[in-house]
């Protein structure tokens, strides 16, 4: 079918264009609400400022299209494959991309506020100033995701697949990455206050200057973790940030500002803590054999049961 024959069927009422061949058609700036395209081929089409809110996209094939500045409000695109599209500028909000194939699109200054991205592939995509306020985003697969600078405050990325995303500068406070997996990420600067981090694996993550005073970190695998410039400066209570269980076997925590956390039963073998200060922390049972602690300050800690052995202690000896 050809872009006019479309158009004017749409303009005689009909809806129904479900299951057709429209690979590289041209539907710049049409009006085309509720418009039924589901398991249509629309690969390298052109639909920039199409108006598509309400639209049935279901599995819909849109492979390296273009919606520069569509509207796509409340529109299902449950199960569409969306790979390498340009989506910059369009307006998802309360859109469903229910398990949606995104790897590779373009989502730069996107509005996704309230949409159902529940199992989305978006791996490699550039979500640059995208808008993800009240988005579902739990199982999703932003890893080597672009996501600089954005907004994920209040989030639910819960078993979220972050591995070697881009998150320097991004706000992720309150957000919940209960099980994420972190891994080999770009986390310099990132706000993580108040999150719930629980089981989230950061192995080899980059979390220099990064702010995680009040998070939540039970069993959180932060094995290799560059953790230099640490910011847990608002931390007054052992209950407000609680890495007890840890793993933070070989972890950088130079100059780390830990008062009053809970590191009771973690593993903190070979770790660096040098200059660091854990004044009034809980280190209860906690493995600390072949650690660097020159300089570090233990006031008040709490060190009963630890293992020191072969530590290097704050006045520079040698444990036995």
């Amino acid at each position: 079918m050809d872009v006019e024959a479309l158009i004017w069927q749409y303009s005689q009422g009909n809806r129904d264009f479900s299951r057709l061949d429209l690979q590289r058609i041209e539907l710049i700036t049409e009006k085309l609400t509720e418009v039924d395209l589901s398991r249509s081929a629309l690969d390298w089409a052109n639909l920039s400022g199409t108006d598509l809110r309400g639209a049935n996209l279901n599995r819909v094939e849109l492979i390296h299209a273009r919606l520069i500045s569509a509207k796509l409000m409340a529109a299902d695109l449950t199960g569409a494959n969306l790979s390498y599209a340009d989506l910059s500028w369009v307006d998802l909000e309360n859109a469903s991309l229910v398990s949606a194939d995104l790897t590779g699109a373009n989502l730069k200054q996107v509005n996704l506020s309230d949409a159902n991205l529940t199992s989305a592939k978006l791996s490699g995509a550039n979500l640059t100033g995208a808008i993800l306020s009240g988005a579902k985003l739990n199982r999703v697969d932003l890893s080597e995701a672009n996501l600089k600078g954005v907004d994920l405050s209040g989030a639910n990325l819960s078993r979220a697949d972050l591995s070697e995303a881009d998150l320097r500068e991004a706000d992720l406070t309150n957000a919940n990455l209960y099980k994420a997996d972190i891994s080999d990420s770009k986390l310099h600067n990132i706000d993580l206050q108040e999150a719930f981090l629980q089981r989230a694996n950061f192995s080899r993550a980059n979390l220099k200057g990064a702010n995680l005073s009040g998070a939540v970190l039970r069993e959180v695998n932060l094995n290799l973790v560059a953790l230099s410039e640490f910011n847990l400066r608002a931390v007054t209570l052992a209950s407000e940030i609680d890495l007890s269980a840890a793993n933070l076997q070989k972890a950088n925590l130079k100059g780390v500002i830990l008062r009053h956390a809970n590191l009771g039963y973690s593993l903190l073998r070979q770790i660096l803590l040098n200059d660091s200060i854990l004044r009034g922390a809980n280190l209860i049972d906690a493995s600390l054999r072949g650690g660097d602690f020159r300089n570090a300050n233990f006031r008040n800690s709490n060190i009963n049961d630890i293992n020191l052995t072969e530590a290097t202690m704050p006045d520079g000896s040698i444990h036995p």
